[in-house]
C-alpha cells in the first residue's frame, strides 16, 4: 500500500469503462445464472458482482455484514434503493441510475473488482450487450 493515497486504500474507486466491461465478459459465463436469478426476483433488483475479492473488497463486504474470502467471486442481489443506501459514496448520477428499475430485457450490475462500476446487460435473443454507465469524471 506504500505510495497509495488513503482513498485508494479505503474507498472503492471507479473502474474504467472498458476494463469493467472486460471483467464482466470474463466472468459472465460462470455468473450469468446467478445474475438472472437476482433480476428475475424484481425489476428493481441489482446484481452486485464481486470478482476476485481483494483486501478492500473483503473489508467492504465485512462492513455490509457479508463474509467473502480473498480471491472469491460471487453475486448478491439488492434492491436498487438498498444499494444506494449501502454504498453512500456513489456519485449522484450513479445513485439515480440504481433507483430506476431494469428494462424488460436488462439486468443491472454493480461490479466490485478492485474498484466499482455500474453495468447494464441487455439480451436480445442470443445477443448480449454489455454497457458501462459512463463516469462523469471522465
Amino acid at each position: 500500500m506504500i505510495g497509495k493515497s488513503l482513498n485508494d486504500r479505503f474507498v472503492l474507486g471507479s473502474i474504467p469503462e472498458e476494463r469493467a466491461v472486460a471483467i464482466l465478459r470474463e466472468v459472465l459465463g460462470a455468473q450469468a445464472a446467478h445474475l438472472v436469478e437476482v433480476r428475475a426476483q424484481d425489476p428493481r433488483m441489482i446484481g452486485v458482482l464481486f470478482v476476485r475479492a481483494d483486501k478492500l473488497t473483503v473489508r467492504v463486504c465485512k462492513e455490509l455484514g457479508l463474509a467473502i474470502e480473498p480471491g472469491a467471486t460471487g453475486v448478491l442481489g439488492l434492491l436498487g434503493e438498498d444499494a444506494v443506501r449501502l454504498f453512500p459514496d456513489l456519485p449522484e448520477h450513479e445513485r439515480a441510475w440504481l433507483r430506476v428499475p431494469c428494462g424488460t430485457r436488462e439486468t443491472k450490475v454493480l461490479l466490485i473488482a478492485g474498484g466499482r462500476a455500474l453495468l447494464s446487460i441487455e439480451t436480445n435473443g442470443a445477443a448480449v450487450t454489455i454497457t458501462a454507465l459512463p463516469s462523469l469524471a471522465s
